[in-house]
């Protein structure tokens, strides 16, 4: 088998194409940086996770130049969420069209075809390079950070050493991260006792909904999540116990939607196809900075999906961490790359931490998965729709303009 040797200089090395890493590509596209993004898998993304971003997000997006590629590949749009009881009766309504903001709207598009949208954006950037399936694992670490990667890369008879030199490198490889362990960050986690069941289902005739609320039911047995998906769809959302597992995986179509009917007798005639198992993980890195390399989305931050915030936490520190870059001139001088990372954990991560443990306190009392839960949560909710500055604040952290949003701007201003 023959070989050869290639060596590679850029700017800025994204390990991972998932969510975070190819949102990174896609954001640095036109700032003039040379970027290589590696990933282990040649494969879609799980089409079951995280599919719907914040009007702040969708903000960022237009920003960034990518919103039209978003409605190119199907993205539709969510103006609404609401709670309601296994009845039908409305616990609070939450209407995104009221607020002050550019995009008062979700968006919503299949999870693997937001990182697909990204990376077709990426290629707009004649200094960027794709490298998959290629694992990285073979790291060079020095106290400056990350000096090289060396991929091992076969092609038929022939075999490659590709060797990255980068000047920075942001580690977006999710929860398992090689780029958190080889640099040996700390990190504590909680793996919570429940896990997710999600189905799909496509919409029935009786579904029109214009505002495509997300809809959450809930009565004395239990709550459930049905979520707007593109191309004419629902997605539906559950918090079982272990135990249950073993039920959904054998369920004919009529137990399955007896089981969901008994939480919410609306949604029984769904079609409903089992989306898949998640079990359920809080990760959260003490630092996300060690030199020249910056964490990203999961590898730093995994949390609860209770309020539906991780992909959308990720794309709002990318946007800051983008804006702290020096520019493409300065990235040859270490000590103002790592200044400018240090800078951007310091005023963003104490504010992100807010967020997970509001998630965390949330994804701990869901665990409860009781009456009692159930009864306290629709009481709270009933509080704040009586109450239209309380609603108000709501509808904003909702859509991703409360105080997280408020402060880390502030803070990267100052």
């Amino acid at each position: 088998m023959s070989a050869h040797r290639e060596t590679i200089d850029c700017d800025i090395l994204i390990v991972g194409a998932g969510i975070a890493g190819s949102a990174a590509a896609c954001a640095l596209r036109r700032r003039g940086y040379s970027v290589v993004a590696v990933e282990a898998s040649n494969r879609p993304l799980d089409t079951a996770r995280g599919d719907h971003l914040q009007a702040v997000v969708v903000d960022i997006l237009d920003r960034w130049g990518a919103l039209p590629a978003f409605w190119a590949a199907g993205a539709e749009k969510r103006h609404a969420a609401r709670y309601l009881t296994d009845g039908g009766d409305p616990i609070i309504t939450i209407d995104y069209r009221t607020l002050p903001v550019p995009h008062p709207y979700y968006l919503y598009l299949h999870h693997e075809l937001i990182a697909e949208t990204f990376l077709k954006l990426a290629a707009e950037n004649p200094a960027f390079r794709l490298m998959r399936p290629a694992r990285a694992k073979d790291f060079d670490v020095t106290d400056a950070g990350i000096a090289s990667l060396t991929l091992h890369l076969a092609d038929g008879e022939a075999s490659r050493q590709v060797v990255i030199k980068p000047r920075m490198v942001i580690g977006a490889d999710g929860r398992t991260s090689r780029v958190r362990e080889a640099l040996g960050f700390a990190f504590d986690t909680h793996e919570y006792e429940n896990p997710l069941v999600v189905h799909f289902a496509p919409r029935l005739s009786a579904d029109e909904d214009p505002l495509n609320h997300f809809t959450s039911f809930m009565g004395p047995n239990g709550s459930i999540s049905r979520i707007p998906r593109a191309f004419g769809a629902w997605k539906l959302g559950l918090v079982i116990t272990k135990d249950d597992i073993a039920f959904w995986k054998a369920a004919t179509l009529a137990e399955r939607r007896a089981k969901v009917g008994r939480i919410a007798p609306q949604l029984e005639p769904l079609a409903l196809e089992l989306g898949g198992f998640y079990a359920i993980t809080l990760l959260n890195t003490r630092n996300w900075v060690k030199g020249n390399t910056v964490l990203l989305g999961d590898a730093c931050h995994a949390m609860h999906p209770a309020r539906g915030q991780g992909m959308n936490v990720a794309i709002r520190c990318l946007d800051f961490l983008t804006r702290a870059l020096p520019e493409p001139a300065d990235m040859g001088r270490p000590e103002v790359v790592r200044a400018a990372l240090a800078a951007y954990e310091r005023n963003v991560k104490p504010i992100t931490e807010k967020v997970l443990a509001e998630n965390h306190a949330l994804g701990t009392a869901r665990e409860r998965l009781g009456a009692d839960y159930v009864a306290q949560t629709m009481a709270s909710l009933g509080a704040i729709q009586a109450d239209p500055e309380c609603l108000r604040r709501y509808t904003m952290d909702s859509a991703g303009y409360g105080d997280w949003f408020e402060a880390a701007a502030n803070s990267m201003r100052s």
